[in-house]
């Protein structure tokens, strides 16, 4: 309690203290601060859309805006005023510029060659961009910040005008809007007394008490609706199609709403480019607002299509023929060869692709009426397939024919990429190497051949509990895969039905490789895998993966002798873990489906839904255990995974994230167990963060430490890897732009793993028994919790991440002590992790 007491008092006096670093020391004589502004009378979308609207935004503050500390504006006027470097000097900005346009301007005039000197233009455009910069938007600090909110009465009359457009736009008419500016008095946190000390400190350090705070106080009164509609549409066949199609229009009777009719005219827009109508343009589409002849608050919607300028009808148009140029890049020095193939004619220099697989992939035919959506379509398909940079449709409309161009020019046949890093999972970070050779078109029906190859040294602790973490590299790993892709189902289909399916970009992938690993004076262990793969996907939204058989044959040889006791004794008490380094073959099935909803991928409002399906030792079933023969382990088990995201954009810098995993496996063969990498595991940079990678639990299953002595401590021991049958977790993360390239985020973890059939850890090494198997009387109270902060830095080609992850209930402690958030500080490294990753974690 005199702790909490003490961390209120502290946040009292910090309040205090930023309130006067708002950034008014800054403003001159006649200049007032914009601190905060609000509205008032609005709620839900109708508020986040009119707070959109606003000219002049407040300053960013730290801590997601609770904290009074403008950073943003500050590092602004540091880059403009300079502190031990000079500050900003904007007709110094324009001289350097125009000297390095004058300075380049002189090489290309005397440029001996036009390939000198178009890389002399390219290098000037690069420089002078930069240049140009740093005169329209100051230097590097001044970028990373924002100028400083000064209260503009202009700017607040323009957000008023667009408000109450706003609100026209959405039936309320009546609405009324007035602007209550009131200079910024206090802050409900330090009361009377605290503004009085914040004043105090202002003026110590140089603020100015001239803040303003700005409020848009609204009145709605009543919603005008829409009572009729009626249709005014001049081509007797397009209104035939849109009367056909009306139970999809958007615009219905109800409340107005000025988007309703955007998206109306964009529902006729899309309707006729679908349906023939090539020259359709919105600008034919109109709508005409009757408020008079109804009673009060009721409106007629007329919709008016016109005909083109001196045209009694729209025009239809058909495709009369379907060229598709394969290589539109290569020199018109070349003689070209066309040659047709079902509706399709093809031209081409040289002739390096299967015309059957490029006319699956183009929905467009002959005699059908131009489609904008089917032209789209097309473009993605062909880009789907890798092998071509630059895909290009147009339209040939002379000489009363209707004629579909295809123009693409092809990717280099060979590319080769290579990754070299550090990586780190425990102690010292370990060199790693990754190596990737592609090769397009192999067999010349568009499919892709790709190897990889990759080595990487690891310094990891030993499996053993009793094992001593010497700081070596004692994992060397080593593996290859050769893959072969095609753009197509290699099933027995015919041709009618691989062109239907097309459109959903459908892949066959068959890969071969193998693993090694070398664990020093422990095991080494090669592994053998094969996969036969389908994948099909709807648009970029719903993507589908179907593996019917994925085969792999591991091998394990013991090099240690203490490794091999170790072992043993797993075996004498039935620990399945044992199986984990025994020689197995393991085939399964396996379904995944991928929902993107909305921005996700671009880290905007958003949701993402992987839903996983995988049924192993099905081989084992068809042909029978004995197949193997005694020397392989086989492995027979179900396992289903579902993992929820969603981002929600809060504010301009502002996101908030979420996710929820869950999964179950059950392991049904004789042994009653898995491979050891189908098990769940939980802990880590992308998992909870506040414990190590696969340290958490079971359930509430927890060894405790020794003393020199051999009696146990009350510092829980992770150094044990941990599986489990079942997992949840859950995770909720607030991100902020902070400066430039940096983002901060503040973060919370809930989750754990279970055994669902039997328990795979000795309960009677826990203090209170717990063996780590599921309970619903029970489970939530061994949910983990970890809370923390983190930054990432996008550096644009990669999103590198750092997050301190700080324990808040530990269920392997002993029940009563779970709680150990009061314990952060005062056992810091115990029970705090620090994660390092790429990407975000969710």
């Amino acid at each position: 309690m005199k702790r909490l007491f003490r961390l209120s008092q502290i946040s009292v006096f910090a309040g205090i203290f930023l309130t006067s670093c708002l950034g008014s020391k800054f403003l001159k004589d006649d200049q007032y601060l914009l601190a905060k502004q609000k509205i008032d009378g609005l709620s839900g979308s109708l508020e986040d859309d009119a707070k959109g609207l606003y000219e002049q935004e407040a300053n960013s503050r730290i801590l997601f805006g609770y904290y009074p500390f403008t950073h943003l504006a500050h590092l602004y006027k540091l880059g403009e005023n300079g502190w031990i470097f000079p500050g900003y000097n904007q007709q110094k900005a324009i001289a350097k510029r125009d000297s390095l346009e004058a300075k380049y301007d002189r090489k290309i005039a005397t440029a001996s060659s036009d390939k000198k000197i178009q890389k002399l233009r390219n290098k000037k455009a690069k420089k002078y961009d930069k240049k140009n910069r740093k005169v329209k938007q100051g230097n590097q600090l001044m970028r990373w910040g924002e100028p400083l909110a000064i209260y503009n009465h202009i700017s607040t009359s323009l957000t008023a005008e667009k408000i109450d457009q706003y609100l026209d736009s959405k039936g309320y008419f009546d609405a009324t809007i007035k602007i209550d500016t009131a200079t910024y008095d206090s802050l409900g946190m330090i009361g009377k007394a605290g503004r009085d000390i914040r004043n105090w400190v202002s003026g110590w350090f140089g603020e100015k008490d001239r803040y303003i705070n700005l409020e848009y106080e609204i009145e709605l009164n009543d919603r005008y609706v829409i009572d009729s509609i009626q249709y005014d549409i001049k081509d007797t066949v397009l209104q035939a199609l849109i009367f056909e199609n009306i139970e999809d229009s958007p615009l219905k009777k109800g409340y107005y709403d000025q988007d309703v009719l955007s998206q109306e005219r964009d529902f006729i827009y899309d309707l006729a480019v679908n349906n023939g109508y090539y020259e359709f343009s919105k600008q034919y589409v109109g709508f005409q607002i009757d408020s008079i002849q109804l009673g009060k608050d009721t409106l007629i919607v007329r919709e008016v299509i016109k005909n083109p300028p001196k045209e009694n009808k729209h025009k239809i148009f058909y495709l009369d023929s379907i060229v598709f140029v394969t290589d539109a890049s290569v020199s018109e020095s070349f003689d070209r060869t066309q040659e047709k193939y079902r509706d399709i004619t093809f031209s081409f220099a040289r002739n390096r692709y299967s015309k059957k697989v490029l006319e699956w992939r183009v929905p467009l035919e002959q005699d059908d009426p131009y489609s904008r959506d089917l032209t789209i379509e097309t473009q993605r398909q062909l880009s789907y397939l890798d092998n071509f940079k630059f895909i290009n449709i147009n339209y040939d409309t002379t000489g009363n024919y209707f004629v579909a161009n295809i123009f693409t020019s092809p990717f280099d046949k060979y590319q080769t990429s290579s990754e070299f890093g550090f990586s780190r999972t425990q102690g010292r970070p370990g060199p790693f190497v990754n190596i990737n050779l592609k090769n397009r078109n192999t067999f010349r029906t568009l499919e892709i051949l790709s190897f990889d190859a990759n080595a990487k040294l690891e310094d990891l602790r030993s499996v053993r509990e009793e094992s001593e973490f010497d700081g070596n590299y004692t994992s060397r790993q080593f593996g290859a895969e050769a893959a072969i892709t095609f753009p197509q189902f290699l099933f027995p289909l015919g041709s009618y039905y691989k062109n239907k399916i097309g459109r959903f970009n459908p892949k066959t992938r068959i890969s071969f490789g193998f693993s090694f690993e070398d664990r020093v004076s422990e095991y080494r262990r090669a592994t053998y895998r094969g996969t036969w793969t389908y994948s099909w996907q709807v648009r970029d939204q719903i993507r589908y993966q179907l593996t019917p058989i994925e085969l792999s044959l591991t091998n394990t040889t013991i090099t240690g002798q203490e490794f091999d006791d170790f072992l043993t004794e797993l075996r004498e008490d039935n620990n399945p873990y044992a199986l984990a380094f025994e020689s197995a073959v393991v085939t399964s099935t396996a379904f995944q489906l991928d929902l993107s909803l909305g921005n996700y991928a671009s880290n905007q409002d958003g949701a993402f839904v992987r839903l996983n399906a995988e049924l192993g030792g099905n081989l084992v079933d068809i042909v029978g255990k004995s197949f193997f023969g005694d020397s392989l382990e086989t492995y027979q088990y179900a396992k289903t995974q579902i993992d929820l995201r969603k981002i929600e954009r809060l504010t301009r810098n502002t996101n908030l994230a979420a996710r929820l995993n869950v999964g179950l496996a059950y392991p049904y063969g004789d042994n009653r167990s898995m491979p050891y990498e189908k098990y769940f595991f939980a802990g880590g940079s992308s998992s909870i963060r506040a414990w190590k990678p696969r340290r958490l639990g079971p359930g509430a299953y927890g060894v405790f430490e020794e003393d020199g002595d051999g009696n146990p401590t009350d510092v829980v021991d992770y150094s044990n890897e941990q599986r489990g049958e079942l997992i949840i977790e859950s995770s909720i993360e607030l991100r902020q732009d902070l400066v430039g390239f940096l983002e901060g985020a503040v973060f919370i973890d809930a989750g754990n793993i279970w055994q669902v059939t039997n328990s795979l850890v000795e309960a009677n090494e826990d203090p209170e028994g717990d063996d780590g198997v599921f309970s619903f009387n029970n489970f939530m109270k061994e949910m983990a919790v970890g809370t923390g902060v983190g930054l990432r830095f996008d550096l644009q080609f990669l999103v590198f991440r750092v997050d301190l992850g700080m324990k808040l209930i530990d269920p392997a402690q002993k029940r009563g002590e779970r709680f150990v958030g009061n314990e952060i500080f005062s056992n810091f490294g115990r029970n705090t992790e620090i994660n390092i990753g790429i990407g975000y974690p969710f």
